[in-house]
């Protein structure tokens, strides 16, 4: 498989994602990719965020430590710990901060509204950490 082939449909899967399609179908589609590019950033982001949405306590943890290297996987695995009360939440989010800069803060405030969402309007980890995003900000 192509680089350009497998950007084509992590592009198509984060499209669908945004469109609303069903989670688990979405995820699906992501550990497919997984298999063929298990050490792609951005892959292992979208499944981190993916668990975390299906409230996949384990597979959320453990693809959030593998995108350590990124913010936004640094961003899922301090919502995460926060979700299920796991310890570490306040050194993550500092690490996320860190690593992200001024932009990646901007784009965890934006997904965590949509994780709002997305569980109806009621999501009290992503609602607390957005408050602390926004005292950040």
């Amino acid at each position: 498989m192509t680089a350009e082939t497998l950007s084509s449909r992590y592009e198509a899967g984060l499209k669908r994602y945004e469109e609303g399609a069903p989670l688990d179908e979405v995820l699906a589609e992501f550990e497919t990719m997984h298999l063929e590019a298990p050490n792609d950033a951005r892959i292992l982001v979208s499944l981190s965020w993916l668990h975390l949405m299906l409230e996949h306590k384990d597979q959320a943890i453990a693809f959030s430590k593998k995108a350590k290297g990124t913010a936004q996987g640094r961003y899922n695995l301090a919502l995460a710990q926060l979700t299920f009360k796991e310890k570490g939440v306040r050194q993550t989010l500092e690490e996320a901060v860190r690593l992200g800069g001024h932009d990646g803060l901007h784009d965890a405030m934006d997904n965590l509204e949509d994780a709002i969402k997305r569980k109806g309007g009621s999501y009290p980890a992503a609602e607390r950490m957005l408050e602390w995003l926004k005292e950040m900000h």
